[in-house]
Parts: C-alpha cells; structure tokens; sequence
C-alpha cells in the first residue's frame, strides 16, 4: 500500500466528551460524508459504556437512541433517517432506495440481511455496526454512489469486498479505478488469532503467510483482516493511492473501542456512517 494512503486512515476527532473518527482520503472527496464512532461520549453503563448504538446488545433502546442522536448530529443526520440490515456475517448485498429512510433507525424496522449496503441516492445514511470486524468506507465519486461493508471473517473469506466493487461498477456504472475505500478499526493480526482449520480455509483462498496470517502460540493462527481486505479491493480494481488502512485496532485500544473478542461478547458496538450529501452532489451535477 501507498504510503500516502496509510497517511489518509480514520483519525480521532473530539467533541466535548464525544469522540469519533474520520478519514482525510474521504474527507478530501466532495459530497461525501462519513465516520466512525469511538465507545466515548455516551449514556449507556456497565459492559456498554458508554456509546453503544446498536440495539442487539440488550442496552435500553433510549439509551441507544440518545447515543445515536449524540453520534449522528457531528453527520447532521437524525436517528430517524438511519439505514441498516440484519448483519449475518455473510456476504449479502442490499441496495438502498429513497423508500428505505429509517428502516434501521428502530429495533423492528431494520432491512432484511446483508453485509453490504450501497446507495446512489444523495441524503441516506447507510449505517454499520461493529466490535471487532472491519467496516469497508467506498466512495464512486464519478456516479456518485456509496457502500458500506460489513467484512468480518466469513464476509472476508467469501470476498464481499470485490463483490461490492463489482456491484458499484456494474449496477451504477462506477469505475473502480476511481473509488476511494477506508478501512475502520477492526482487530488487529496480532490480537486475533483462530484455529488451524479456519487458517488453512484461507490458505486454501489464497491467503497463507504473512501479512495475511502466521503461526501463533498453542496451535492457533494469527489472521489480518484488514490486510487482506486491502488486497482484495486493491485486486478488484482500487488504485493503492485510493486505499486508506487504519492503525486502530479494537483490542489494544479498551478505552476507545468496543471488542467483542477481548470483552468476550458482552460488549457494546461502534457505528460506521457514510452518505451522500444532497447538496454537494446537486453542486458537482450543475458544474458537469
């Protein structure tokens, strides 16, 4: 990867109590809007302290509404206008139409599953939900359209990330050799590690050695999500100027970030955000 775009990766940004991050390689991209939020700045308590947004953790669904509206007003967006779909872990991908506004923004209203949610549509927030996995942040600029993508272990092992650079460039007409994509923290290669099957299933896929695993203690692999994540988009088309990666990892950092593994399940999650702002958009429409 470029050293530019490791420069370009989320970055901490604060307001009063809140914390959240954004990426300069995104920032930089007019008509988008995105971030990632950190676990500060929130009402929830206990394992959820304090910004939980996510409602499967058990948390009262006030106190995610309140952490979602204190996250989502630094995007001026409400809680309301939030889009989400049942994460599986999967590889689904869901497109996202005007008619979708909100469903996600409550616990019965979400859309069906998928890991993977793109949109052309300017002023809808897709939204993801994370405590370990990796969230994929991809900008067309030229339709413009944006993605949002889910890549845990089985996501990535069944490639949603090129699946979604395949959908951006067939169903709207993007080139992929100018999109943009960053990386959210997620855990790193060496805070996680799995089972000797699990390795040799991604061996199996392309991915032995490092950077993308090696031999840990006891028998157990160290897998790297992201760097494997990074060459599958790389491969799909992405230029490595237009990649941004990020030094976050979710199990080092306990006070910024949720971990599911180190918390051993009973943990809160950060949400990703990315959208199309609806007047930045209309702007490069009236200048082309």
């Amino acid at each position: 990867m470029a050293a530019a775009a490791v420069e370009q990766g989320f970055q901490l940004r604060r307001y009063g109590a809140l914390a959240y991050l954004r990426a300069p390689l995104l920032e930089g991209c007019r008509g988008v809007v995105h971030a990632f939020s950190t676990r500060l700045g929130g009402c929830s308590t206990g394992t959820l302290t304090s910004l939980n947004t996510a409602f499967h953790t058990g948390d009262r669904c006030d106190r995610v509404l309140e952490n979602r509206r204190r996250f989502l007003e630094r995007c001026s967006f409400h809680p309301d206008d939030v889009v989400a779909a049942v994460q599986v872990h999967g590889a689904g991908i869901r497109r996202v139409e005007a008619a979708d506004r909100g469903r996600g923004a409550r616990p019965d209203s979400f859309l069906g599953e998928g890991d993977a949610l793109v949109t052309a549509i300017p002023g809808l927030p897709l939204t993801g939900y994370a405590a370990d996995c990796l969230l994929l942040f991809i900008a067309a600029p030229d339709v413009p359209a944006v993605a949002l993508v889910h890549a845990g272990w089985r996501g990535t092992l069944q490639q949603i990330a090129p699946a979604v650079v395949r959908e951006l460039h067939l169903h709207f007409g993007a080139d992929p050799a100018v999109m943009l994509a960053a990386l959210s923290p997620g855990i790193c290669g060496r805070c996680y590690t799995v089972d000797r099957d699990l390795g040799r299933d991604f061996a199996g896929a392309g991915w032995s050695g490092a950077p993308y695993q090696w031999a840990g203690a006891a028998g157990r692999i160290h897998l790297d999500l992201a760097a494997i994540n990074r060459e599958q988009l790389r491969r799909a088309g992405i230029e490595a100027g237009h990649l941004a990666g990020c030094s976050w990892c979710t199990g080092c950092h306990p006070r910024l970030f949720y971990s599911y593994r180190r918390e051993k399940g009973q943990t809160g999650r950060m949400m990703g955000l990315i959208a199309l702002s609806g007047e930045s958009v209309a702007e490069e429409a009236d200048q082309r």
